[in-house]
């Protein structure tokens, strides 16, 4: 594949009057007019598939409709892979409230299942009401505001409490010693630390930003694709948040799988026996669970 240069085309975007261009366009329509920024529509995919796996999985079970309240984090997960997919596209400023907001809706459903493990009907309930009405006050707030502090801030808290209480719920869940604590940490271990490299693909995508963009156009399509870091960021964020709903989903559900890799997509069931499940475990998982 011969190596062209990166295409501004800045006057047949779609999604942009004449008018706005220089103001509001801050990267190409090089692939198509119809998609403002290529690559980071396209990794919204990420989000998408495995927000798809974990539906599917659950509706293969034996009780498809007792399962239905379990897909609605997936359910967010999508709707965060489309949302953003949509700004990316066409940049627009509702656009970009629905990516914005969307992340919010994919933690405040987690953070009702983690928070609401073993409760009572009416707890359950009383609990959702209560994340419902803070989750409409700030999005409220934001749209009227058009500030990220609050938002972010929210992000972070609900992020916090959903890891204290997956740690709590691993050790509630697992046998200490054992092979299934062992390898769901491994799967939580890697989902943090992924999660957290996306995070910091962000920071510097954003940092050198310029210097990328020039870089990008030096070094010509179809190369420029892999120093689009915000793309990377979709990526590996999409795979982390996967995880951890999953992970959350498997321990609150008090499901009795021995091993958790038989209910997760790749490369959840690596992680597992991997590094990151404290030591190399390259055994079957029938003799790993008679050693104990």
């Amino acid at each position: 594949m011969g190596i062209r240069p990166v295409v501004h085309n800045y006057s047949g975007g779609f999604w942009v009057s004449a008018k706005k261009y220089y103001i509001k366009t801050i990267k190409d329509y090089g692939v198509t007019r119809y998609i403002a920024e290529f690559i980071n529509t396209l990794t919204n995919l990420v989000y998408v598939i495995y927000a798809i796996y974990g539906i599917r999985k659950l509706y293969m079970q034996q009780n498809p409709k007792a399962n239905a309240f379990r897909t609605i984090p997936y359910w967010g997960l999508m709707t965060v892979g489309i949302c953003s997919a949509a700004f990316h596209m066409s940049l627009k400023y509702h656009t970009q409230m629905m990516d914005d907001l969307s992340m919010l809706f994919t933690t405040t459903p987690v953070l009702h299942r983690v928070l609401t493990v073993n409760s009572s009907l009416k707890t359950s309930i009383i609990m959702a009401v209560v994340l419902g009405t803070s989750l409409m006050a700030l999005v409220v707030y934001h749209v009227i505001a058009d500030e990220l502090i609050v938002h972010s801030l929210s992000f972070v808290l609900s992020i916090a409490v959903i890891g204290i209480r997956t740690i709590q719920l691993i050790n509630v869940r697992t046998v200490e010693g054992s092979a299934a604590r062992r390898e769901i940490w491994g799967v939580v271990r890697f989902g943090a630390v992924i999660f957290h490299m996306g995070y910091a693909v962000w920071i510097f995508d954003g940092w050198a930003c310029l210097s990328l963009r020039s870089t990008r156009h030096s070094i010509g399509l179809p190369w420029a694709f892999f120093l689009e870091l915000h793309g990377w960021w979709h990526i590996f964020t999409g795979i982390g948040a996967y995880i951890f709903i999953a992970v959350i989903d498997h321990l609150a559900s008090g499901e009795d799988g021995p091993h958790v890799d038989m209910y997760l997509a790749w490369p959840a069931p690596w992680a597992s026996r991997s590094i990151f499940a404290g030591r190399l475990n390259t055994l079957p998982a029938n003799v790993d669970k008679k050693r104990e």
